[in-house]
């Protein structure tokens, strides 16, 4: 029974293992390839319900020959142009726009044609121009359901927009709250999606939209905009809790400005894995040893890339030893498991025993005392009699005898010491009167 439950926890063990593993191939599943869109048709990405877009490239030209431009009308445009170098290989990175359309949402529509509306003209005129891009469809958190959000090694976002009136978490009283596996850390990256790349040299002003909370080393780090950075990582937590606070700024209460960001969050590290019951664990950040109660083995695993790496061996040596271990070790529990009042109920049923056996001796003592004095008392008793028989002394199988033969004797002896009385008496002759001895 004790054997078969130290399997099954092991096979578990290796499970959550094998899941670590696997866990980090889900966001790449989810990535989608670069397509080309011709200046006719309509770039048209799609998510399914609790995911976003997340605009990965969109480039605006052309690149290469293709579907939307032959080899024939290249060679014809290099004939009037006279192989002018914009001709083909030319584009333009059009990622911040699709941002604005698309990232964020769960589907968009951009005609390709807009483009040009945008006075973007990367290439000569001639020929046709068309967009690559790819996107991927990112887990997001609804806040109509609640403002708690589980983090794993597959990332969750959070989309914040300028409109304040729309926000349900994130205030004082509501904030987002972000939790990790026990042992693993939290990464807050930013995706800004407001602002162009800044200028060489240029420096822009933090504009602070919320507050980070780590209450787990009582620190508050700001988060910051509109830096012309689209994804940075902002911080990365001391443990597996974190809070996140939004502040309202200047142009939000001027309404002079639209904005989205995405705040990503992501559990770094190895979670906290419990060992089998016949083995032992100790952690030390990203290091575990793992070692066995039975005898002196230890195995040491290390945290690479949120996945526990390393070999546990096999602790159990047979069957029956296995099992007389595992006994041995519950009797040893149990003969130690007496708490505090279990030994004080102990200490108290002992001395309640001790007294009751003491009182049981003092009983006894007093009713054999009152029966010695009992049997003295009829001792002295027969002593004080004015008779030569001595109770002790009767043999009780002639008792009857000897007690007749002495009072017989009595008698005698009294009979004998009494006074004598002469008395005549007259027997009815008148002429002859006796005397009789008599005794009184």
């Amino acid at each position: 029974m004790v054997y078969g439950r130290i399997y099954v926890n092991r096979v578990i063990w290796l499970i959550v293992i094998n899941l670590q593993l696997n866990s980090s191939k889900a966001e790449e599943s989810k990535s989608k390839d670069v397509n080309e869109y011709c200046q006719w048709e309509t770039f048209q990405p799609r998510c399914p319900k609790s995911e976003a877009i997340l605009m990965t490239s969109a480039t605006y030209g052309r690149m290469r020959i293709g579907r939307c431009i032959t080899a024939e009308e290249i060679d014809a445009q290099r004939s009037l142009t006279k192989d002018d170098p914009r001709i083909l290989d030319c584009s333009a990175d059009v990622l911040l726009l699709f941002d604005k359309k698309c990232s964020g949402k769960s589907e968009c529509d951009v005609r390709v044609f807009e483009i040009k509306s945008a006075n973007i003209k990367p290439c000569v005129p001639g020929l046709e121009v068309y967009l690559e891009a790819s996107f991927s469809c990112i887990r997001v958190a609804d806040e109509r359901r609640s403002c708690a959000v589980t983090v794993s090694s597959d990332p969750i976002h959070v989309i914040i927009t300028s409109d304040d009136a729309q926000r349900l978490c994130g205030s004082k009283e509501k904030p987002w709250t972000v939790e990790a596996p026990l042992g693993q850390r939290i990464n807050v990256s930013l995706l800004d999606f407001g602002s162009s790349s800044p200028l060489q040299g240029e420096r822009r002003a933090c504009q602070v939209m919320g507050k980070i909370m780590d209450k787990s080393i009582q620190t508050v780090t700001s988060i910051c905009r509109n830096e012309g950075i689209r994804e940075k990582e902002i911080y990365s937590s001391k443990k597996n809790y974190l809070e996140i606070i939004l502040i309202e700024s200047e142009e939000e209460r001027r309404g002079s400005n639209d904005w989205k960001v995405i705040l990503k969050f992501k559990s770094v590290g190895c979670s906290d894995i419990l060992p089998p019951e016949d083995m032992w664990l100790k952690r030390t950040e990203d290091l575990i040893a793992v070692g066995c109660y039975s005898n002196r083995q230890v195995w040491r695993l290390n945290c690479i890339q949120g996945r526990w790496n390393g070999v546990i061996g096999n602790c159990t040596k047979g069957h029956e030893e296995t099992i007389k271990s595992e006994s041995n070790a519950l009797l040893k529990e149990e003969q130690s498991s007496l708490s505090d009042s279990e030994q004080v109920l102990a200490i108290v049923s002992i001395c309640a025993f001790t007294v009751a056996i003491c009182i049981a001796i003092v009983c006894i003592g007093a009713v054999c005392l009152r029966r010695f004095y009992l049997e003295s008392k009829k001792q002295q008793d027969y002593k004080s009699l004015n008779c030569f028989v001595d109770p002790t002394k009767i043999n009780f199988d002639t008792q009857r005898f000897s007690v007749e033969k002495q009072g017989k004797e009595l008698l005698r002896s009294q009979e004998e010491n009494a006074p004598t009385y002469s008395v005549w008496v007259d027997d009815g002759d008148s002429n002859f009167i006796s005397r009789q001895n008599t005794s009184t």
